[in-house]
């Protein structure tokens, strides 16, 4: 589909913004979605023939958009920690889940033992959590 097609089928001007491109999108679905003409069936046919077209359009003009149309790992270089990708997703887990006991560990520590040493000990158990929260944060 070409550019032009896609913004006019959208009803929206080339210099609009994401979230103009996301509204237009979601306004135009609810009125040509298809069960909305349930009791038509001629309607029924051409709200999905419509419903099709404003799909393509918007994920052209998705695609076209700079930064669009590429995977996480090709933006930015790094393993796609998101669901589709078990590896990243895997891993971000084992962080969190570090993150939390070395926390936790370190919050017992300082409730049971009161003296210096047990001060100590906690104090290097947040800072590995911090540590483990810089490292997730930017896996995501």
């Amino acid at each position: 589909m070409r550019i032009e097609d896609a913004y006019r089928i959208l009803e929206i001007a080339p210099e609009a913004s994401a979230e103009e491109l996301k509204s237009a999108h979601r306004d135009l679905t609810k009125v040509w979605h298809p069960d909305r003409f349930a009791n038509d069936p001629a309607m029924q046919r051409r709200a999905e023939e419509k419903l099709k077209a404003i799909n393509e359009a918007y994920e052209t003009l998705r695609a076209h958009r700079p930064g669009r149309g590429q995977t996480w790992s090709e933006r930015t270089g790094r393993p796609d920690p998101s669901p589709k990708h078990a590896e990243g997703r895997q891993r971000l887990a084992r962080l969190r889940r570090w993150m939390f006991i070395c926390g936790m560990l370190g919050l017992y520590i300082l409730v049971r033992r009161p003296t210096f040493g047990g001060l100590m000990i906690a104090l290097a158990l947040f800072a590995v959590a911090g540590f483990l929260a810089y490292k997730s944060k930017k896996l995501v």
